[in-house]
């Protein structure tokens, strides 16, 4: 992969959502031109189930809480329809280590309009809060204090069960990939639609790396001084993987004002979100 081109030196704060977030225990999904991740890399990664079917990945971020895309809940927010798995590793076969938990609540942005738009971001609230273990941690979310903590330039990670080649002939595997932030103007895109500033992009120019099918709602990891963020919410692209169509990711440092006031105001226990310097 090229190295980044960018490196992030300067300290700043940094909410994390748990004293455990962002540091996996496991160090070494289904992306294209993804590489098979082991088992325990990712601890926040979910699967959000539909009658029981995948139709969305999701990050956790606290013991309670997990953020994912707005559009993985077309039509009615039926809660008891979706559950969300935690802990999975290979998909359809569970694995050993994964928890199924029943959802309590669906908060869907009030801005989000549709398919390509902004504010395609939405919180799920699990019952009950589940239990920490190798395979399941949350990630850290980025704080208000500083809006552009992940630059143009730094090479950050995809992860998800979507599908490893355009043709969905693969099945299963948690896999990842390393992708690099771009602006949102230039030459990169020529004949692309509108991005927002509540967007971010992040790809190859020459393609084959990028989010897919089946990866919407999942998390755009950065690791920030050994620790990892989630700096972007999957969203949209054109096709799979093309050239000069990077993936379309939701801003996160754009909705943590939603996202902390939400999840202080839903939660039975007062929520904390303790500071640290990294």
């Amino acid at each position: 992969h090229p190295s980044p081109v960018f490196t992030f030196a300067h300290n700043f704060f940094l909410f994390r959502s748990s004293a455990v977030c962002g540091r996996p225990k496991v160090h070494s999904l289904r992306i294209v031109g993804g590489h098979k991740a082991d088992e325990g890399e990712w601890p926040w990664q979910v699967s959000i189930r539909e009658n029981r079917l995948h139709v969305c990945g999701g990050s956790l971020v606290s013991s309670q809480w997990v953020v994912t895309a707005a559009h993985c809940f077309d039509g009615p927010l039926n809660p008891s329809v979706y559950r969300v798995h935690l802990g999975e590793y290979e998909l359809p076969k569970p694995a050993h280590t994964m928890v199924s938990s029943a959802i309590g609540q669906i908060i869907v942005h009030p801005y989000y309009a549709g398919d390509g738009l902004s504010a395609d971001i939405a919180l799920v609230r699990l019952v009950e809060p589940v239990n920490f273990s190798r395979t399941i941690l949350p990630i850290c979310l980025p704080s208000t204090s500083d809006p552009e903590p992940f630059p143009v330039g730094m090479s950050c990670w995809v992860t998800g069960w979507g599908n490893l080649y355009p043709e969905g002939k693969n099945e299963v595997g948690v896999l990842l990939d390393q992708v690099c932030i771009y602006g949102r103007g230039g030459d990169m895109f020529p004949t692309w639609q509108l991005i927002y500033d509540d967007m971010i992009c992040a790809g190859y120019a020459e393609g084959k790396k990028d989010s897919c099918q089946g990866d919407s709602g999942g998390p755009l990891a950065c690791k920030l001084n050994g620790t990892w963020f989630l700096a972007g919410v999957v969203s949209f692209g054109l096709g799979c993987s093309q050239s000069n169509r990077p993936g379309v990711y939701t801003r996160v440092t754009s909705y943590m004002d939603w996202i902390q006031n939400n999840m202080g105001k839903h939660t039975a226990t007062k929520y904390s979100f303790p500071f640290g310097i990294l």
